[in-house]
């Protein structure tokens, strides 16, 4: 399995076309649903947004993002709050069509 950021570093640091597909949790808006992409962070983050259900390929909806506080959102049959801290390291990408 391959995460987000586990790329090799070559010190060109040049964006891939994939990567401006993509956006942080942080930034969703609510009523949209998205798929996540992977995390950037270390090993103990990692297994704890995991643990919540949180895993690469998910879909998942919005349902609160003010653009203060934790954001909600549904994943499956649980709903979530994430603090903005964690929600700013978690990438994701916006789908198209509702399904």
């Amino acid at each position: 399995m391959r995460f987000w950021n586990s790329t090799a570093k070559s010190g060109g640091g040049s964006k891939t076309t994939r990567a401006s597909n993509s956006l942080y949790l942080s930034n969703a808006r609510e009523g949209e649903t998205y798929t996540m992409l992977g995390l950037e962070g270390g090993h103990r983050f990692k297994e704890k947004v995991y643990s919540m259900g949180l895993n690469p390929g998910v879909k998942f909806k919005i349902l609160q993002n003010s653009g203060r506080g934790p954001v909600e959102l549904q994943v499956r049959q649980t709903k979530l709050a994430i603090g903005r801290g964690m929600t700013a390291r978690i990438k994701i990408r916006k789908n198209d069509a509702p399904g």
